[in-house]
């Protein structure tokens, strides 16, 4: 078995198939509820999620993962001998790297590196799988964090909420922005900048905002991967796909999966890129 074991928050959505197949390859959880109704991330989607929500009257909330359960995964790899990378959702999204870090100062010592990955979803599992890969030729843990961090500054995220709600709710835009957004049907392009939410433009209507965002994405042209994601529009993430395709007819196209975590924090029909420049 490696000597390096990965760690990757549940925001990353790595793939069943992945994670199957490399026993060095770790998924710790953050949680949503509804009410007293709570669900690891991975056990609701978000169709679910807004349904119940809905039903209920009730906002989703979330949580990061207790020190507990870091504790659980990497102690006994401590234990063992091993050295562990953790890739966490962005800071400025979640507080699940900072916990991270208080684990490893709590157990781990030097032997525990927390990588605050600036992004989510496809970003994160693109780390991830390139940790594996070098841990598997027997790179060094320093090695393999220098790499990442460099991935890091590489990776942009945009993200195209369809409504303002869930921002407002979670505590992103004040009330009169979510007020003035949906009366005059105004659409922020959002992006990540210190892996902290910016607005990068606002834009009326979803088709000009995909325009805009578009736009935004030709001005990097030679890029490793382009991860496209939605929340319950799949036509709209197929059509945008579709497009992007035609613009980069060379260029990696992925899925970028969100999750109910992400999910409760951007709303229902949200469309998404990550992609990562050439290293």
């Amino acid at each position: 078995m490696s000597q390096i074991h990965i760690v990757v928050d549940s925001i990353g959505q790595v793939p069943d198939e992945m994670l199957a197949g490399h026993p060095n390859l770790h998924v710790v959880a953050l949680k949503v509820r509804v009410g007293d109704q709570e669900w690891r991330e991975n056990e609701i989607s978000t169709k679910e999620l807004f349904h119940i929500s809905q039903e209920t009257k009730q906002h989703p909330k979330t949580s990061q993962p207790a020190p507990g359960d870091f504790i659980e995964v990497c102690q006994p790899l401590i234990k063992a001998g091993k050295e562990i990378i953790v890739i966490s959702v962005s800071g400025g999204l979640s507080g699940t790297a900072e916990g991270a870090r208080s684990v490893a100062n709590m157990i781990g010592g030097k032997k525990i590196h927390v990588i605050d990955s600036g992004t989510a979803s496809v970003g994160m599992v693109q780390m991830a799988k390139t940790a594996l890969e070098m841990a598997l030729v027997n790179c060094s843990a320093k090695d393999i964090v220098d790499r990442l961090e460099t991935m890091v500054k590489a990776t942009h995220t945009f993200l195209i909420p369809d409504t303002l709600e869930y921002l407002y709710k979670g505590g992103r835009i004040g009330g009169a922005s979510a007020l003035f957004g949906s009366i005059l049907q105004i659409r922020p392009l959002l992006y990540l900048v210190d892996g902290k939410v910016a607005v990068m433009d606002k834009v009326r209507t979803k088709q000009r905002v995909v325009n805009r965002m578009l736009d935004e994405l030709q001005k990097y042209q030679n890029l490793e991967y382009i991860g496209i994601g939605h929340i319950d529009v799949p036509e709209e993430g197929e059509a945008l796909r579709v497009r992007i395709q035609e613009m980069y007819p060379k260029t990696l196209i992925l899925p970028a999966k969100i999750g109910s975590v992400l999910g409760a924090h951007l709303g229902p029909g949200l469309l998404g890129l990550v992609f990562q420049e050439k290293i």
